[in-house]
């Protein structure tokens, strides 16, 4: 959405009353001069609301941190194939072990990861930002992988279990 040029011929700038405003924000709909306006994506906004946008759909550390654990996750997923194999050594944690606790990072992970994807492309979808979204749309990805891991790995576990008392 493309904010008009002037709708008032009198119109003046909010932060500056002497000057003739040339623009309205498209967010809160404030008068803007030319100095006041900033332009996002052919789009005239205030400084306040260029700023907010801009943090809504920027890259955000928490989101980069969670992407690196969800493919730390994923890597984990293959994990009981490789520690259940292994013979336990005193001292250490065992194949089983060792499994769950992985399985458990990856479950946290995945869990972690859909909700703040979900808070984040809930933010970019308030303030209608129509770029940005990547990262927390490859976030919800590999979270949902890792959610749809731990429950495969889960109902083979429930599986192994049931067909074992049924064979003893």
């Amino acid at each position: 959405m493309v904010a008009p040029a002037v709708v008032l011929p009198d119109a003046r700038c909010g932060q500056h009353p002497t000057v003739s405003a040339v623009a309205l924000c498209a967010r809160c709909g404030g008068f803007l001069c030319g100095a006041c306006t900033e332009v996002l994506e052919e789009t005239a906004y205030c400084e306040p609301c260029a700023e907010r946008r801009w943090q809504d759909t920027r890259p955000w550390r928490a989101g980069q941190a969670l992407l690196v654990a969800n493919i730390l996750g994923l890597l984990l997923l293959t994990a009981p194939l490789i520690h259940l194999s292994w013979t336990t050594r005193p001292g250490r944690l065992g194949g089983v072990e060792a499994t769950l606790l992985q399985l458990g990072w990856t479950l946290a992970s995945g869990v972690g990861g859909i909700g703040f994807s979900t808070w984040k492309l809930g933010r970019q979808a308030r303030a209608e930002a129509s770029s940005g979204g990547g990262l927390a749309r490859a976030l919800r990805i590999l979270s949902a992988l890792n959610l749809l891991g731990v429950a495969l790995w889960s109902a083979l576990a429930v599986f192994s279990l049931y067909f074992f008392r049924m064979k003893s």
